[in-house]
């Protein structure tokens, strides 16, 4: 570029303009047109007649665009590059929206933004970046970013709009107003971008729409990003579900359904001989999940060793109804964890308080610290990563109980925008009772083990139980 940008040539032609903008990149500073992938100038491509179209008050050749692309593909970059140009080179005031699912992903075409505008001083100096716009007040041009916020999707009529990120938009009321908002502007522009998602979710439902219909642009990138850096990729494949690195990084559609834990996973954490008889660990923390009827009632006892910051199996039990009558008898499980808390000094027990919240009172009242655990979105979530992050990370060893090895391998990850949760289908043993027993005391445990060391290190005294 000289010193003096080209501007008439940039008023004329936004894919010129677009080339020639300097962008952050991995190693300084690049030309943009020096960096782009075939699947960026195939986007720009197909989006700048219409983009210059908009500029000029014309119906544009093509109204509606579709990017589904996979983790890291500049879709946030690529989207601030055009509406920088808009705003800046408009001949005409234009409102954009920029529509996405919560403030954090907002924030990223802002920021994108931003970082473009910081190595650009000529392009600065016509627009700025304020909390929630971009805006050019020599154009009187703004683009409004908004989050998943029902009441403030209403009214607007925006020339552009972006939807940004659809997969994770858990409020459709949101992104059907402001798509109903953009169809009653005739020359408008709207765009979607986003990763793949859930089959069956409305997220596939508009991917389906933009993928048949003749009135939209499809682009897709069902790779990962040429610029990802192998290495990393390894990584995140070890770390992520399969069906969630196939969705992120390959553009796959998921069910939301896989198997939690491989064979590997389950295997490599068997090396305890079996269960302890004595107080051997830092401290022993149960998991209890409690059935009366349909399945099975499991005790999963947990010892804690702390220099080694592992978690570690000490016992499981288990209590099924066709063995007394049909019915667990209640009985039993409370005087097992009474038992254990006399033998082992049981510093808590993690219960779902479904069907449990009796029990539960009568062992706080023996002194025994009952710790509640409600299956809401939030601890569903905990517990799943609990479980990932234990077999994965090595940070578990078990010995070899047959149940609770059956019920490991009969979990399967669920995942949703809300976040992962475990489940099972009930078979010949239940529900992988033992299994939910564990992964109910692991985010616990989990807990207790960082802040135990931490409480070691700093000389403070390690209180009897530590609230989770």
């Amino acid at each position: 570029m000289t010193n003096r940008p080209p501007i008439e040539v940039y008023a004329a032609d936004p894919l010129a303009f677009i080339g020639d903008l300097r962008i952050p990149a991995a190693h300084g500073v690049a030309r943009f047109s020096d960096v782009l992938a075939d699947f960026q100038r195939e986007r720009f491509e197909a989006l700048c007649p219409s983009l210059l179209a908009l500029a000029h008050g014309a119906k544009p050749p093509v109204g509606r665009f579709a990017w589904w692309a996979t983790k890291g593909a500049s879709k946030d970059s690529d989207l601030a590059c055009a509406i920088l140009w808009l705003l800046a080179f408009t001949t005409r005031s234009i409102t954009c929206q920029v529509g996405a699912a919560d403030a954090d992903q907002a924030d990223e075409l802002r920021k994108a933004a931003k970082g473009i505008l910081s190595v650009n001083a000529w392009l600065a100096g016509r627009l700025e970046i304020q909390s929630w716009r971009i805006v050019c007040a020599a154009t009187e041009s703004e683009a409004e970013i908004i989050s998943c916020d029902v009441a403030g999707s209403h009214g607007a009529r925006p020339s552009l709009l972006v939807l940004n990120e659809v997969h994770a938009i858990g409020k459709w009321e949101f992104a059907r107003n402001l798509l109903d908002n953009s169809a009653k502007v005739p020359n408008g522009i709207v765009v979607l971008a986003s990763n793949a998602g859930f089959i069956g979710s409305e997220a596939h439902k508009l991917y389906e729409l933009s993928r048949t219909s003749p009135r939209w642009s499809f682009h897709e990138l069902a790779r990962p990003a040429p610029w990802l850096d192998p290495d990393e990729l390894a990584e995140a494949k070890q770390r992520n579900p399969p069906e969630r690195f196939d969705r992120l990084f390959w553009g796959r559609w998921s069910t939301g359904t896989g198997n939690a834990l491989s064979s590997d996973d389950i295997e490599a954490t068997i090396t305890l001989a079996g269960p302890n008889s004595v107080p051997i660990y830092d401290a022993y923390l149960a998991g209890l999940d409690l059935s009366q009827t349909r399945d099975r009632s499991a005790l999963v006892l947990l010892g804690l060793d702390v220099p080694l910051q592992m978690v570690k199996l000490a016992g499981v039990w288990e209590w099924s109804p066709e063995r007394s009558g049909g019915r667990v008898a209640l009985s039993d499980v409370e005087a097992k964890i009474v038992e254990l808390h006399g033998r082992l000094g049981l510093d808590g027990c993690v219960y779902d308080p479904w069907q449990c919240e009796q029990m539960a009172e009568h062992l706080a009242r023996r002194g025994i610290f009952m710790i509640r655990w409600n299956q809401g979105l939030k601890n569903l979530d905990l517990m799943a990563r609990a479980v990932l992050d234990a077999f994965r990370d090595r940070a578990i060893q078990l010995y070899r109980h047959e149940g609770l090895l059956a019920d490991l391998y009969e979990l399967n990850l669920i995942e949703r925008d809300a976040g992962y949760r475990l489940q099972s289908k009930r078979g010949k043993r239940g529900h992988s009772d033992s299994a939910f027993a564990l992964a109910t005391a692991l985010p616990t445990a989990m807990h207790w083990l960082k802040e135990i060391a931490e409480m070691r290190a700093e000389n403070s005294i390690v209180p009897e139980f530590l609230y989770a």
